[in-house]
């Protein structure tokens, strides 16, 4: 009950929320952060799934490659990029491990995506022009 009365009196202090550590500050922080990492991940994963989905060879092996990268814990990445020279980047070594968790997902939604278009829909288009 402690924990809970304690992040109750910490949402209510009126400092927390303003100020240059301010909860503003951080949510701001965030929703940057999190805009970044999705336009970066967009433009790694997109290009790639829709050549593939186009091309429908490789596709699968690509997937597959790229599945695994779920497997790893996320902790574990950002700590090894703490521990290489990109650690010294400030929010470099969150970004790179945010960029490496959501190009899979979007990789393979994609990818899946362009091969379940139904064919008759691909002839048609391609008659229209």
């Amino acid at each position: 009950m402690t924990t809970l009365a304690d992040t109750w009196a910490w949402l209510t202090d009126p400092a927390h929320w303003s100020g240059a550590e301010g909860v503003w500050r951080r949510l701001l922080q965030h929703l940057v952060l999190t805009v970044v990492c999705l336009v970066v991940s967009c433009l790694i994963a997109l290009p790639v799934a829709l050549v593939l989905g186009h091309l429908g060879k490789g596709g699968a092996l690509a997937v597959n490659i790229s599945n695994v990268g779920r497997a790893v814990p996320t902790f574990a990445v950002l700590v090894l990029l703490l521990l290489t020279p990109i650690g010294k980047w400030g929010e470099g070594p969150t970004v790179v491990a945010l960029v490496l968790f959501a190009v899979p997902p979007l990789l393979t939604n994609a990818y899946v995506g362009m091969r379940e278009v139904d064919r008759s829909t691909v002839q048609a288009a391609r008659g229209m022009g």
